[in-house]
Order: structure tokens, then sequence, then C-alpha cells
């Protein structure tokens, strides 16, 4: 007897396998990574899914997931709004994802007509479009395998409209995504073997979901821009995740005893997508790089020429910034000041030609240019505190400032000091205005502001490069903090 039952067991036994990715950001060609003193190709959708085809095989108990942000990042998504990511997923064949918040960089409406073109489930239970009432996505699905049935949820944070252009938001709501889980649970819970939640959460988020939520067994969530951490557990709930741009492929394999129910073993890995490893899939290679060649072509041209290196620091000054803050500014000169926070900014640029796919690299979004008014007080105030904080730094043009051991020594917008009674005008992107709260503790209310017509970021700094075409950009001493 105590021998068939342990037979019986081990029949009851399925392993299932999970390959998953996200924050790729269109990152759809291979790039140079120095590995091991070798300067080696890394990442590509061709790549990516040769390693997939690789690893997935024959096996119909293997489910392939995006974890959001396959959109931005490139100018291929801009060009494309996204089009050119669908038809990528489709031809490497990913059975769900769940979009991120750059997935609405073009609009919500854009990214549902966009999405009815993929050939798998996008499932997003927590945004919800207002006038409806009904979520923009399916929810979640089951995927029915080999003697297995797998119950999967997409959730993504709540605050997402805050990374992206609030205009193209409005009319769909966020909401916490604990009690979509609860729902969840307690609906697919008796159908189903185990329970997945696809998302596009930060590690923190993922463990407080995983700490409240009973009956949930696996969280696979977004990708991380340096990979240091593939998994935990909490409260029982296996969390992985992978590494972003592409250039890692994350695999979980779970045991799963589906007589008793739940997993008995389980094991994760990320695995670094290096083409010369693996055998790259032709047709998707291919295809990457017809959309390359086909809507970026117009942006291969050279602009200008840098002298010295543009460097990118988050936090702390870096003449990128400053160049960056320094033309914004000459947009709406009137003004007394423009600012930009260095998060806007996605990598520096080595001196040599600048083309012009280099500032849609540095700028994939299509901020607008606002200008909005602010009391001397309030930036007074802004300013203490900037001097002893820490986190991403922000840059101001128009503005010269010493502090010395954590207190203001001198402050002046123009060579003139900053007058407490005094209001100001200030230049910045739609989206430091639609993050004004966060990025400088001031309301919007009642906030006088307008948006510059016709004007974005990234084409007044490629017009910018080409009215000057020789650009140097020396760090200079505009903020100096002792």
């Amino acid at each position: 007897m105590l021998f068939l039952f342990g037979v019986f067991n081990l029949s009851s036994a399925v392993e299932v396998t999970f390959l998953y990715w996200g924050d790729r950001h269109s990152r759809n060609l291979p790039s140079y990574e120095v590995i091991d003193g070798a300067m080696l190709e890394v990442g590509g959708a061709g790549a990516l899914s040769g390693m997939v085809n690789a690893m997935r095989g024959d096996d119909s108990r293997t489910l392939v997931f995006v974890a959001g942000g396959e959109f931005g990042g490139a100018p291929i998504s801009v060009l494309t709004k996204g089009v050119s990511q669908v038809k990528l997923l489709n031809s490497i064949g990913i059975d769900a994802m769940t979009p991120g918040e750059h997935e609405y960089d073009y609009g919500w409406r854009s990214l549902q007509e966009v999405m009815a073109k993929a050939n798998f489930p996008v499932l997003l239970a927590n945004v919800i479009n207002n006038e409806t009432s009904e979520p923009l996505f399916v929810p979640d699905t089951v995927f029915i395998l080999p003697g297995i049935k797998i119950g999967v949820i997409g959730l993504i944070d709540p605050d997402f409209k805050s990374a992206v252009i609030r205009s193209g938001v409005l009319g769909i709501e966020g909401f916490e995504p604990a009690g979509y889980v609860r729902e969840f649970v307690s609906r697919r819970r008796e159908d189903c073997d185990i329970l997945v939640a696809l998302t596009c959460l930060d590690w923190e988020m993922d463990s407080l979901l995983a700490a409240g939520s009973k009956g949930l067994d696996i969280i696979i969530g977004r990708s991380d821009s340096i990979p240091f951490d593939s998994l935990r557990v909490v409260n029982d709930v296996i969390i992985v995740r992978s590494g972003a741009d592409g250039k890692w492929l994350g695999r979980l394999s779970v045991e799963v005893d589906t007589g008793d129910g739940g997993i008995v073993n389980h094991h994760a890995a990320m695995l670094h997508v290096e083409p010369d490893a693996v055998p790259v899939d032709k047709k998707v290679d291919r295809l990457a790089r017809k959309l390359e060649k086909k809507h970026t072509k117009i942006l291969n041209h050279r602009i200008g020429t840098l002298q010295a290196d543009w460097n990118l620091e988050y936090d702390k000054s870096c003449n990128l910034a400053q160049w960056a803050a320094d033309v914004m500014h000459e947009v709406s000169p009137s003004a007394g000041l423009a600012v930009i926070n260095h998060g806007n900014l996605m990598k520096g640029l080595p001196a040599g030609p600048i083309m012009e796919k280099d500032i849609w690299e540095i700028c994939p979004y299509d901020y607008p240019i606002v200008v909005f008014q602010i009391s001397g007080v309030e930036l007074i105030t802004i300013l203490r505190r900037a001097v002893v904080a820490s986190g991403e730094f922000i840059t101001w043009s128009g503005l010269i400032l010493r502090a010395e051991d954590g207190e203001l020594v001198d402050s002046r917008i123009n060579g003139v000091p900053i007058d407490w009674k005094e209001d100001y005008a200030v230049v910045a992107t739609g989206y430091f205005w639609d993050n004004l709260k966060y990025l400088l503790r001031l309301s919007k209310v009642d906030r006088p502001h307008f948006y510059l017509p016709e004007a974005n970021q990234r084409e007044i700094f490629i017009k910018a490069i080409e009215s000057k075409r020789i650009i140097s950009t020396p760090p200079d001493d505009r903020w100096i903090v002792r």
C-alpha cells in the first residue's frame, strides 16, 4: 500500500517551465558589452527568440511571458507607436503579455488599437475605462497544458500614469492590485492547479502583494536594469524577474503536485542573451532589421559634431543635463528659468558625430514643453531641500547656486539674487509638470501655466544642434555644494 501511494504521488507531479522578460524597451538589434574583458554582442530580438526556441523545444508545458515595457526607449517604437514590437512578439510566439507604463506613451486608445493585432492574450486587470467601468484588456486567462491548468492575471503599478504624458491617459484609472488578486484567486482557485500574477510592479510592490495574498503561487514581475536578484519567496509565493533591455531571459521551472495541490519544487535562473552562444532565430532577426531599416533610415544622418563626451549622471550635476536645460531655456528666453530632471534623459554620448538617432535615444518620449509659474519663496524652499537631498538630480538653467554645510550661501537668477516676493516663469517638460508634486513638492492646483505650441523636447534639441553644428559643452559651476 505504501508503495502504491508513492507511485500515485509521483504520477501527479507535473513540471512546468516559464520563460520571461520585461522592460526590453524596443532593443530589437544586438548591442555590445564588455564581458570578461572581451567585447561581445548581447541581446537583440533574433537572439532572444533563438534562446526561447532552444529552451522551449517541443515541450508543451513551457509558457513565454512578457512583463511589460516592450514599448519605448528606441526610435522604432515611437515611429510605429508600438506596432513594430507587437509584430516581433507575434513572430517570437509569446503566450501572454501585461502592458507596462510605457505601453501608454502614445495614449490608451492607440494601445488598444495596436494590441488588437496581437496573436496572444494581453492581460491587465487593474486599469479601468472610467466611462464604461470596464477593464481596458482581458483581466486574466487560463492555460490548459497537458496534465495541468494555470491561471494568469495581469497587473500594473496603479501610479503608471505619472510616467507618461498625461493627455494620453485621460479617461482611464489604475487601482491597487491586491483586491483584483483576491477576486482572481477566489474565482480561479477551484479550477486551476497553480495561479500566476504577471506584473509590471517593482520588487517592493510584488513582495507586498505576495505577503497579503492567499492562494497565489507565482509572481513574474518586471525586469531590473541591473539584475541583482532573480528570485524571492514571500509568504510561500515565488517571485521572479529578469534583466532589462533584452539582454536577459528569465527561466523558472516548477514541479506541481496536481493531486494534493501546490508547488513542491522550483528553480530559477537568469540567462544572458548572447548571439554567439545561441542559434539566432533568423526569421525574427530579419524582421527586426527590416523594421529598423524601413522606419529609421531618416534618422541615420549627421546633424552635428560633439567636441567632448556628454556625460549623464543621475545623482549629480553633469554636462548633458546642463546643455539640455539651457536649450529648453532658449525656447522661451523671457522665462527666468528652465529645469530638467535627469531621469528624463536616457543615455550619454561620446564625442564625435551626432546622428539624429542619438537624440531620439537620449529623448525617446514626445514630451511637450510647458511654462509654469513659481514664487521666490517656493524656489528658495526647494533649493534648501535640494542641497541636502539625495536621489534623482535636477538641473536648472538661469540659476547659480552656492551652498556650504547644507546651507544656502548664494542663489541668483540671471545674476540677480532670488527675491522671495517675486514670481518666476520656468520652462519644463510636460512630464516634469505632470509630476510637479513628486519632483518639487509643489501643487499644480491653480498654478498658472501654458504649453508652447507645436514643440516637444526632442525636436528642440535636434534643431539646436542643427543650428550650431559644433557642440561644445564643458561642465560649468552653476551648482556648487560643499
